[in-house]
């Protein structure tokens, strides 16, 4: 049986209902209905019942890319809410919608973890999520991503929930790392949820597998004696046991938990989303 570690439910974000490839989603007061790759079950409810919840459904056209169906021309871009947080949702030409809901996990510890001492440092960083969770205890943040896309997004959800001071950083997050350690810089709390693949600064290729032990190794360099490591990946190349490996390598005294992230939907499924490691 796995190890799953389930996020907690949250009332502005619910998984209806997942299966056939499709998950069913309500975000605040709109639903989707959008492609799910570990959705390889039945669902519960019938295709009928979910077209007739559905306020936008996703069309694929290759990869992540294509097209939300929306036939009542609702707006494209809205915000939810998490425990006193705003998140902008906004649908453009893929399947994600900026958000990943199932980080509410993390983004509570991040919270519980942070005051207006602590120092931050949210790697991969997307829209800004987590460093939403620990602007709001007026932590010190240092936001890294490569897409300027995603720090634009990140900038526009500070300015929603009228934060400052977050510090975006358009780089090669391993590079950053680097100079963080020659710097001698050192953080309270790190966030990394690298991509599985993809095409970072200068067209460099990148696949996790091949960068998982670096990034933990400059991880361990960058964290105070005491600091707190969050580490998701949604490769399956990198599994909860390759997290526990190199974590017992590189923090060979701390306390750590590790299991696949998963979410319970509504109608009782149990979808998986990828690994994680808590090293707190």
């Amino acid at each position: 049986m796995k190890n799953r570690i389930y996020a907690p439910h949250w009332e502005d974000y619910e998984l209806i209902d997942a299966g056939n490839g499709l998950k069913l989603e309500r975000w605040g007061k709109y639903v989707t209905i959008r492609p799910e790759i570990n959705a390889y079950f039945q669902p519960q409810l019938s295709k009928p019942e979910w077209e007739r919840k559905a306020h936008f459904i996703f069309k694929e056209q290759k990869g992540v890319f294509g097209t939300w169906m929306n036939p009542k021309s609702l707006p494209l871009h809205w915000d939810i809410e998490f425990d006193g947080v705003k998140l902008g949702i906004f649908l453009k030409n893929t399947k994600h919608t900026g958000i990943f809901p199932e980080q509410n996990l993390n983004w509570k510890l991040i919270k519980e973890s942070l005051n207006s001492e602590g120092k931050f440092l949210n790697l991969f960083g997307y829209t800004g999520a987590s460093s939403m969770m620990a602007l709001v205890q007026k932590a010190d943040v240092i936001h890294v991503d490569s897409s300027k896309s995603a720090l634009t997004w990140t900038k526009e959800n500070a300015q929603i929930n009228q934060f400052d001071g977050c510090k975006l950083v358009l780089e090669d997050v391993v590079l950053f790392m680097e100079r963080e350690v020659k710097r001698a810089h050192k953080y309270d709390l790190i966030q990394m949820d690298p991509p599985a693949w993809g095409i970072g600064t200068k067209g460099k290729k990148w696949q996790l597998e091949n960068h998982i032990d670096l990034l933990m190794s400059l991880a361990a360099q960058l964290l105070k004696p005491q600091g707190k490591l969050i580490v998701t990946t949604y490769s399956n190349k990198i599994t909860p046991v390759t997290l526990k490996e190199t974590a017992e390598i590189y923090f060979p005294t701390r306390s750590y938990r590790t299991g696949m992230l998963a979410t319970k939907s509504t109608t009782g499924k149990a979808l998986d989303h990828g690994s994680m490691l808590q090293i707190y």
